[in-house]
Formats: C-alpha cells, structure tokens, sequence
C-alpha cells in the first residue's frame, strides 16, 4: 500500500519513497494518498504538498520535495518546483 511506501517529514516537508522499490505507484495514486493524508485534522495545519495541474499533471508545491530515488517509484506527470 501507498501508504506503507512513502513516508512524509512534515518539519523537512520532503516525501520519501521507503518500500522496497517493486511498486511503481501512478502519479494519480500519490496526489490521492496526499490529499487523505493532509485532510486529517492533525495536518491540516500544514502545506498541502500537490495541486493536480490537469488530469494527469501533478505539481509538488509550498517547498516539498522528492529526491531522485523516490520518484523512481512513481509514474507519470510530476513537477517539483521550487
């Protein structure tokens, strides 16, 4: 599961993949597991991480990164801005 796969450090606002790198989750799957993740009352004070730019286009926003690694686990449209 996705959430098993990657972690999230709210205070270094970095996601990190952390499975064991069979899995190749879809860019629609990791804008999904974010979004319930931030909606939760105790991280609602934080930055939601991604913005869906289109239907398959995802954009890591508010200073959230990603390194290289984990984002070899993820397919699709995913932009990292800074």
């Amino acid at each position: 599961m996705i959430k098993d796969d990657f972690k999230i450090d709210f205070k270094k606002k970095k996601i990190t993949y952390s499975g064991s790198g069979k899995k190749i989750y879809s860019t629609r799957e990791l804008y999904s597991y974010l979004q319930d993740v931030f909606d939760e009352p105790q991280n609602m004070r934080y930055e939601i991480p991604i913005v869906a730019k289109s239907k398959n286009k995802f954009e890591l926003v508010n200073g959230w990164k990603m390194d290289k690694e984990s984002l070899k686990n993820i397919k699709g449209k995913l932009v990292i801005s800074d």
